[in-house]
């Protein structure tokens, strides 16, 4: 009677690296370059929303979840990881843009 034989070791993922690395660059991409965004659309909605003070930062703060969700959302549709990326970067430079003119700096 023989043995039976031990179970093999988990083995390697056999999804390539290059897929796995796509996939954790998009990861990046929703979590940071989303929280970049959005930062930025608050900033531009507290200063640009024709509300008292107070209340333009409140609804900036509550409107910041919907596009932090909305760019997680996009990242993960798009074509490629490298798109992600530059329509995040374009997205939060617009963002910021906008605030710097509302506030008169620019």
């Amino acid at each position: 009677m023989k043995p039976a034989a031990a179970p093999s070791p988990v083995s390697k993922s056999r999804l390539p690296a290059r897929y796995r690395w796509a996939v954790a660059s998009r990861s990046a991409a929703a979590v940071l370059g989303g929280y970049a965004f959005a930062s930025a659309a608050a900033a531009a909605l507290a200063v640009g929303l024709p509300l008292t003070r107070i209340e333009a930062v409140f609804t900036a703060n509550l409107l910041i979840f919907l596009f932090y969700a909305a760019a997680i959302i996009w990242v993960f549709a798009t074509r490629s990881a490298g798109r992600a990326w530059v329509g995040i970067f374009v997205g939060t430079a617009v963002c910021y843009l906008a605030y710097l003119v509302l506030r008169g700096t620019a």
